[in-house]
């Protein structure tokens, strides 16, 4: 698996056994985000970056849709609607 870990970035950091897909999270949980995957382009992952999902942002997972997907998550000062698809993308360490 290739991640970005700034911007838009092809290496692949080690990922320790305390990372993982932000669509894995329960309600409430908090994280904070470690790297985003180009699996599925660079350009999807540059789009997250600009979004806010920044290496070492804190986010939060907020309410679900009645079906499970789409997702609100909390980060910075705004709430961000992802699918789970993108969702996977996203590499996070749960904070206490």
């Amino acid at each position: 698996m290739t991640t970005v870990t700034t911007a838009v970035d092809q290496t692949a950091p080690s990922v320790s056994d305390t990372v993982t897909e932000l669509s894995s999270l329960r309600r409430g949980a908090r994280a904070r985000i470690h790297s985003i995957s180009t699996t599925r382009g660079t350009g999807l992952a540059r789009r997250l970056a600009d979004l806010g999902l920044e290496p070492g942002r804190v986010i939060e997972v907020g309410r679900r849709a009645p079906l499970g997907d789409p997702t609100v998550y909390r980060v910075a000062d705004y709430e961000l609607g992802l699918r789970r698809r993108e969702a996977d993308l996203v590499l996070v360490e749960v904070v206490a």
